[in-house]
């Protein structure tokens, strides 16, 4: 039942690209595109959950009213938001870096951008 609802959860948010009554079979071959759309995907979550948060720590520290705590609370969550869009956009530098590096030669295999995967599928 848990594996019934996890297939249906990650087919309707259209990070698994297989498997269901519309598309083919998953295999091996459906690896890359699913680790592309995980990466598109938690790289739209990350903005809108850093902006929530940097308005959520200004509110704390418009409403500290003096106190030190709530400041240093709302300091504290505007600086998380901001280090993890950073952390975000750095990965993704990285990331691409060393496969754009690694796959020199291999323009069948990773074309450019490399978030787009062909696998031969």
């Amino acid at each position: 039942m848990i594996n019934k609802v996890k297939k249906i959860i990650l087919n309707a948010a259209g990070l698994v690209p297989c498997g269901t009554s519309e598309t083919p079979v998953c295999n091996w071959c459906y690896f890359g595109a699913l680790a592309s759309n995980i990466i598109d995907f938690m790289m739209y979550l990350v903005f809108p959950l850093a902006a929530v948060m940097i308005v959520v720590g200004g509110i704390f520290i418009m409403t500290s009213g003096g106190s030190s705590a709530r400041f240093s609370k709302g300091k504290e969550i505007i600086t998380a938001a901001v280090i993890g869009i950073l952390i975000a956009l750095l990965s993704w530098i990285i990331i691409d870096t060393i496969i754009q590096t690694i796959a020199v030669g291999w323009k069948g295999i990773v074309p450019t951008p490399w978030n787009k995967i062909n696998l031969g599928c």
